[in-house]
């Protein structure tokens, strides 16, 4: 059991565990990205921590929202695949490939909110090494009754700093200084417009994305870069006005499977495009609908996400 912690750290744990104390000079992320609470590995390659919930759900039905469920987990399981890499020093675990679920709501009983005010949840993971520069983890979050809120597997692309600063150069800027949770605003999407699609006549989405250094605090330290959860956050947020201008101002929807990936980084400073448009569901007997988002950066895909959905 660990003592004395708030989200984002830990101050003691009993033998045979590790704290973000250990892992954190071995991982490319620190708070506030990093908010895990009570992270404990028991054996190289597991690890628990409590999840706080941060972000706004926006229309999204569960007690997390996709991004933010994908953020903590992922963190989750790098932590977990940081134990089991045998080299040492620092290294960069790049999400780059994800298949995850989201679970319909349960009646969750809250509990007392961690120190910053959030419900906590709880998470766990698996990982490993499965390549020279690869790793992959299983996760899980379950809320305060332990009912299964999400699960995503995560592929990870694994860099050691050398290799990093080989494509991205040395560092050239320090993290922004505030907001304390830049999270917990909407998405600062710009130029919002929804429309029907050229072919389908379905509505569809667009709007603008300046990476702000807030949004990559903690987020790979003098290499300040869009986060794949705010990507998500992002394209999230325009599919809520495409949602509201299909199904009416009170409509919210119902995650399933998901399947993301994410193949170009972002730079603070860069304008993005991200945009929105119907697709068809990969379990339709499930969810009746899909849609598609996707982050650009100029000619390169940042970020993409396919989602399952009903509308509830």
């Amino acid at each position: 059991m660990t003592s004395g912690t708030t989200a984002g750290t830990t101050t003691a744990t009993a033998a045979g565990t590790t704290a973000f104390e250990d892992i954190g000079p071995r991982v490319c992320v620190s708070p506030p990205y990093y908010a895990l609470g009570d992270l404990e590995v028991p054996v190289p390659g597991r690890a628990n921590a409590a999840v706080p919930v941060q972000t706004p759900t926006g229309r999204q039905a569960p007690v997390i929202n996709i991004a933010e469920a994908g953020r903590h987990l992922a963190i989750l399981g790098l932590c977990a695949a940081a134990t089991t890499n045998p080299a040492p020093g620092k290294h960069y675990y790049l999400a780059h490939r994800g298949v995850g679920r989201m679970y319909p709501r349960a009646d969750v009983h809250r509990r007392p909110p961690g120190q910053g005010g959030e419900l906590l949840l709880q998470g766990s993971a698996t990982a490993r090494l499965s390549g020279r520069h690869r790793a992959v983890a299983e996760t899980e979050l379950y809320d305060v009754d332990g009912s299964l809120v999400a699960r995503l597997d995560m592929e990870y692309l694994v860099l050691s700093v050398p290799v990093f600063r080989r494509l991205m150069g040395l560092p050239t800027a320090a993290d922004a200084t505030g907001p304390g949770n830049p999270y917990a605003a909407p998405a600062p999407l710009t130029d919002v417009r929804v429309g029907s699609g050229a072919h389908t006549g379905r509505l569809t989405g667009t709007a603008g994305l300046a990476v702000d250094p807030a949004l990559c605090r903690g987020h790979f330290a003098g290499h300040p870069a869009l986060p794949v959860s705010v990507a998500g956050y992002a394209a999230f947020s325009l599919f809520d006005h495409v949602l509201a201008a299909t199904a009416g101002p009170d409509a919210r929807w119902q995650p399933g499977t998901f399947r993301l990936r994410a193949d170009h980084l972002a730079a603070a400073g860069q304008a993005c495009v991200v945009d929105v448009a119907p697709s068809e569901p990969a379990e339709p007997d499930a969810h009746d609908r899909a849609f598609t988002g996707r982050v650009r950066a100029g000619s390169r895909d940042v970020f993409t996400i396919e989602v399952d959905y009903t509308v509830v």
